[in-house]
């Protein structure tokens, strides 16, 4: 391995001469870790514990973006969730995962409902698929994405997606009405009687 490896003292950046694609993620993902451990100044990284000081940054972003959505201003809540994820996701790579991951699904949900309430639903749904594979088991995502599909007329995926969120959810009001929505559309397409 070590013969397909160039290192760089001056930058401590390692570079693949294999070029094959996991191979260079790989790479990538060492140089960033070096990058991060670089530049904390620290020969032993600091516990797993989010920076305080890129968190209060990343909370004003946030606090931002929800003063934006009560002014109905979304294109500017949308820009600065945005600019919020990435803060986040520039993280160092040692603090704790766990944490990292709930803060992106609340930043998520909040970009979701902004593009959804700016009528951007193919962006709504992109956002809502995200949310869904890091927590299946909350109701109000499948209402995001099969309102979503609702509102880009994919009336049949939307009602699985509802029919879905019903095998997690039973009986949840708000799944059970947009699940009957969804069936009328359907049948309003195919030209049946509602």
């Amino acid at each position: 391995m070590a013969a397909n490896l160039s290192y760089d003292p001056v930058t401590k950046h390692v570079s693949a001469l294999d070029t094959s694609e996991g191979y260079i993620e790989e790479v990538d993902a060492l140089n960033r870790l070096t990058k991060d451990l670089v530049s904390s100044g620290l020969e032993v990284p600091e516990n797993g514990e989010p920076s305080k000081q890129q968190t209060a940054m990343i909370q004003k972003l946030v606090n931002s973006a929800m003063d934006a959505m009560k002014r109905r201003a979304y294109a500017e809540a949308i820009k600065n969730i945005t600019v919020a994820i990435d803060a986040a996701s520039r993280r160092k790579r040692w603090e704790a995962f766990q944490v990292q991951l709930q803060e992106l699904i609340g930043f998520l949900q909040l970009r979701t409902d902004a593009y959804m309430l700016s009528a951007k639903y193919a962006d709504a749904l992109v956002d809502a698929d995200l949310l869904l594979l890091m927590t299946a088991l909350t109701a109000e995502n499948f209402l995001r994405k099969g309102i979503a599909l609702l509102n880009l007329g994919r009336y049949d995926e939307a009602r699985v997606v509802f029919e879905r969120g019903l095998c997690f959810h039973e009986g949840n009001d708000k799944l059970v009405q947009h699940l009957a929505v969804s069936k009328k559309l359907i049948a309003e397409e195919n030209g049946d009687a509602v």
